[in-house]
């Protein structure tokens, strides 16, 4: 709570100050003001749950100031301090006003009970209005609720009457011949609901209206709805084209200052009547998916196509089985990095990428045959950090989520992981005791299978793909001999020139020079 000391007189407002011990009544701000006309506008700014108030100052003294405070309706409970010669009026003024009085020189016992008395019959009417804002809130909610559910069966429909959509906005007090509308897609709700909401969407969606309200009903009769994850503001207004745009602006830049919360909006800049409705919101919906997801405009070439996950399917599938969180999360933030280096990319091109993703999961659900888990990528996710943050998050519940003693894997996809393992880990020590223990075979099984697959050994699979390494790079790089063993996996070199001699006839030295 704050609390706001009103007296002509430093010494008093400071003994005041530290007579009493503030923290046990929960007031954890405490602010000054030396005459009436001071206190107003702190009162205008910070509005102080109870005030400390002298009655006899310059300037605006303490009746004048009371007088004001309940003619601006202020319900801040005030403690007056009077001397003598003023309290036997003051006293009829102070009983009929409800609120509490101190003679001067005062107790700071007395003060410290009239405290306690104010502080009671704040908490007392924060209880009651807290409970008369939740009954309203709920009852808000389910009529939203409501409208909202019928707003999304009647946009959806391809036909759908005249006097259907005319009913429905004069529901909402919109006049269905003239009205705007537009459209508003959050950006970074998932955070902002988890860090400040306590994971409470209907609060924030509650906070955002708020904020409508205190910005647009200046300007006419409005309705908010949500709808899939967008908010739609409906208004009728006689003001100028330029002044709804203007609130359109002032309204994300409120969200974003007060709430935290970016946005993307479209705004189909014309007064439309009910017929036109269904156009204009695929065209501000249109008007989203143009929208850069960086946040900010960039000049300059059309951007590269990134094709990520388009050959990403095995590497995933890999890592899945292998409960590699690690390489899972690095693979979302390369993807992340490439993407961050583009002059722009906008929202439509990032769906582009969610469906590719999305496809690229359910094949691997499928090849898994796990039915316990098939969450996919939300399409209306328009910022980057929070589309990384849930891909990384569907990976972590997949690993979780599947259970690896009934995992049923066919024996010739199982040997082609083994295989794309050996390729991606060649620089590594590997041996068939060690492939079998990290997929869960036995050696013998492991062993008979590849070689049924592939016609050889794994050791002398693995020996081959190193020497095809080691000839690449001998024959594009200026390695020394001894770094192009190292990079293909030998660490001796005496022993890579007699395995790479036996495979190629050659030295490695001689291979370069040949």
């Amino acid at each position: 709570m704050k609390l706001l000391i009103v007296d002509d007189e430093e010494h008093v407002r400071e003994g005041i100050e530290l007579s009493i011990e503030w923290q046990n009544y929960k007031i954890n701000q405490i602010l000054m003001a030396e005459n009436g006309l001071e206190a107003l506008e702190i009162v205008r700014e910070y509005n102080p749950e109870l005030i400390i108030c002298d009655m006899n100052m310059h300037i605006m003294d303490g009746t004048e100031f009371l007088e004001k405070l309940r003619e601006e309706g202020w319900t801040s409970k005030v403690i007056v301090l009077s001397g003598y010669q003023q309290f036997s009026y003051t006293r009829a003024t102070l009983i009929a006003n409800g609120v509490d009085y101190l003679l001067k020189p005062f107790k700071i016992s007395d003060l410290d009970k009239a405290v306690q008395k104010a502080c009671d019959q704040i908490k007392k009417e924060q209880e009651v209005s807290l409970k008369e804002r939740s009954t309203n809130f709920r009852l808000n909610e389910v009529n939203h609720l409501v409208m909202e559910q019928r707003f999304s069966r009647l946009i959806e429909e391809e036909q759908v009457s005249k006097e259907e959509l005319d009913a429905f906005l004069a529901a909402l007090g919109i006049n269905p011949d003239s009205f705007y509308v537009v459209t508003f897609l959050p950006r970074n709700k998932d955070a902002v609901v988890k860090q400040y909401y306590a994971r409470d969407e209907q609060l924030l969606n509650y906070s955002m209206k708020n904020i409508v309200k205190d910005l647009v009903e200046p300007l006419g009769n409005w309705y908010a709805l949500q709808h899939e994850e967008f908010m739609i503001v409906f208004l009728t207004s006689d003001y100028l084209l330029a002044d709804i745009e203007m609130a359109v602006n002032e309204l994300q830049k409120a969200w974003k200052k007060t709430l935290r919360l970016s946005s993307f909006s479209g705004f189909y800049k014309m007064r439309l009547t009910a017929g036109k409705l269904q156009v204009a919101l695929i065209e501000e919906k249109s008007m989203i998916l143009n929208c850069n997801v960086f946040g900010h405009m960039k000049s300059g070439c059309k951007p590269a196509v990134v094709h990520f996950f388009t050959d990403k399917e095995r590497v995933i599938l890999e890592a899945v089985l292998t409960k590699n969180k690690l390489y899972l999360h690095g693979l979302v933030e390369s993807f992340e990095m490439e993407l961050a280096a583009l002059e722009a990319v906008s929202l439509r091109e990032l769906q582009h990428y969610t469906m590719e993703i999305n496809l690229l999961l359910v094949r691997v659900y499928l090849q898994l045959k796990s039915s316990s888990f098939h969450e996919t990528m939300p399409l209306w996710i328009s910022n980057l950090d929070e589309w990384s943050s849930k891909l990384k998050q569907i990976f972590s519940d997949m690993l979780e989520s599947i259970d690896y003693g009934r995992l049923e894997i066919s024996p010739a996809l199982s040997v082609a992981t083994v295989r794309n393992y050996i390729m991606d880990h060649m620089k590594e020590e590997i041996t068939l005791a060690g492939l079998a223990e990290l997929f869960h075979f036995s050696p013998q099984y492991l062993a008979k299978k590849f070689k049924e697959e592939y016609g050889t050994t794994i050791m002398n699979y693995l020996t081959r793909i190193r020497i095809e390494k080691a000839c690449s790079l001998l024959d594009h790089t200026k390695l020394s001999i001894q770094e192009v063993a190292i990079e293909s996996g030998f660490e001796e070199l005496n022993y890579f020139s007699k395995v790479f001699k036996k495979h190629t006839a050659f030295t490695p030295s001689g291979y370069r020079k040949k």
